[in-house]
Parts: structure tokens; C-alpha cells; sequence
């Protein structure tokens, strides 16, 4: 069988799917099944097992199963993370979030910083990569979740504090003002948006998804419970969805935060703030 054949399938199989880029996600695949680029080997024969599993993983992405779960790695900035059903997805959005943060770190001689909700890690070793001098501690409750957060700390290399555990109670065990900067994307969807998300969502863990109190529970319990450990002047740095804008900033000034800054995702909406306890 002959690669440019398959590939074409391929292709037209994943246009069904209209959240799929499917010549660019085809190329992914390939290069994961047969180690090598498209471009390096048009008009070569595979193997009938090959063409199966690329067809297969086709009709997996038409169906929307995420590719990032078929590929098992994902990137966040240039670091190569693992994946795969049971935690969440590093997003580039979240990588605007990131950026401000560094900011703001990067001014603080030996920073200490606390990511909570860390799932991948992707926010925790992204901090520690391009803010090497900081000490870095990411929490996570999901069993499924911690293994790829332990997974990626050993991939990387870099040195980030894993701790098991649930960021509701996390705060009584937690030296008080210890800590520089908290980082967090927690759950933040409104749990009455079930049912209402595209295919590819519905496959990533709901408790990672959907949080109570119309999806601000989590902030309202970082912004005052963990008051006591940051440290004066210190800053959280919350990513939120993007109707909930108004909903936590009010939440961040009603506990005597002042915000600092907010933050702008890639498609010009507001998705985050970096607030300063005082």
C-alpha cells in the first residue's frame, strides 16, 4: 500500500471532523506511526498493519477523540510533555498566562511558587524552565492526573515538587506566608454547560472540567484560604474562562487583593489576572 494513498483516506475521513485540521494532523500521525515525515516518504509502500492503524486512528479523530491522547505527548512552550486520557490537555491559552507570571517572578530573588490544580505539570515546569532560579511545588488530587505530573517531572528533568493532594484542605499544611506566587487553572466550567461541549472536551477528566458554584468555587477558596500562606505582597496568578472575567476580580477585591494586571489570550479575550495580596 502506498503511503500518498493512505494519506489521502486519511485526510478525507478527518474532514468530517470540523474541529480537526486534518492535513496537518495527518502528517502528526504519520510521522507517529512510522517514525518518519510524509515528505520523506511519498510514494513509498507501508505495510497493510501500518495503513490500519493510521486509517484507525483517522476514524478516532473523526469521532473526536483528541489527537493529543492518540499521540500521547503534547507540547506547552517547547517542552515535549506526555498525555493521555485522565488529565487535561496543556492548552496554549494557558501559555499567556504562564508569560505573565514570569513577569512577575522573574523579579523575585529566590521565588517560591505553588501551582495548584497542576494536572500535567504543564504550568509548574514551564515556570521552572524559564524561571530557573524559582522553587517549584505542583499539587494535584486525580490519581490519573499525578502519574503524568510525576511522568513529566522525570521527562523534563526539571526539578518541580510534586504533592499529591486536594488544594480544599492543602492550605492548612502550608507554612504560613511561604509562598511568593500562587499559580492556578483550576476547573472553572459551569457545571450546567454539560452536554454543551465539543466532542474532542468530552473525552478530557470532568474533574478537571467542571467545578461548583458556577464554576468559581476554587477561586473563592485559593483567594481566602490561601491568603495566610502567601507571603505580603506576594501575587496570585488565576487563568479563568472567558465569561468569568468580572466574577473573579470581584472575588480577588472582596478578599483584599489588588489586581495588577490582566491577561489577554490569543484570540484578544480576557483569561486570566495576576492579583497582589496586600
Amino acid at each position: 500500500m502506498v503511503i500518498n494513498e493512505i494519506y489521502r483516506q486519511m485526510c478525507t475521513v478527518m474532514a468530517q471532523n470540523l474541529n480537526s485540521d486534518a492535513r496537518f494532523e495527518a502528517d502528526l500521525l504519520v510521522e507517529f506511526v512510522l517514525g518518519r515525515k510524509r515528505i520523506d516518504i511519498m510514494g513509498s509502500d507501508i505495510s497493510a498493519e501500518d495503513a490500519d492503524r493510521l486509517l484507525k486512528f483517522a476514524q478516532s479523530r473523526k469521532e473526536g477523540y483528541p489527537l493529543q491522547y492518540i499521540l500521547g505527548k503534547w507540547y506547552f512552550f517547547d517542552m515535549e510533555l506526555l498525555v493521555g486520557k485522565g488529565v487535561l490537555i496543556p492548552r496554549q491559552d494557558t501559555e499567556t498566562v504562564c508569560e505573565a507570571a514570569f513577569e512577575i517572578i522573574n523579579k523575585i530573588g529566590s521565588p517560591t511558587v505553588l501551582d495548584l490544580c497542576s494536572g500535567s505539570g504543564c504550568i509548574a515546569l514551564a515556570v521552572k524552565k524559564y524561571c530557573p532560579h524559582s522553587a517549584v511545588t505542583a499539587v494535584e488530587k486525580s490519581d490519573e492526573a499525578y502519574s503524568y505530573l510525576e511522568k513529566n517531572i522525570a521527562y523534563t528533568g526539571l526539578q518541580v515538587k510534586p504533592i499529591k493532594a486536594d488544594v480544599f484542605g492543602f492550605d492548612k499544611s502550608t507554612a504560613e506566608k511561604s509562598i511568593d506566587v500562587i499559580i492556578s487553572n483550576p476547573p472553572y466550567i459551569n457545571p450546567n454547560f454539560k452536554g454543551r461541549m465539543q466532542t474532542e472536551v468530552t473525552h478530557e477528566p470532568e474533574m478537571a472540567l467542571f467545578a461548583e458554584n458556577e464554576g468559581l468555587i476554587f477561586y473563592r477558596y485559593i483567594a481566602k484560604c490561601y491568603k495566610k500562606v502567601i507571603k505580603d505582597k506576594g501575587f496570585i496568578v488565576f487563568e479563568y474562562g472567558f465569561d468569568q472575567q468580572s466574577a473573579v476580580k470581584n472575588i480577588l477585591v472582596e478578599e483584599g487583593y489588588n489586581i495588577i494586571k490582566e491577561i489577554i489570550d490569543l484570540g484578544g479575550n480576557t483569561r486570566g489576572v495576576v492579583a497582589q495580596k496586600q
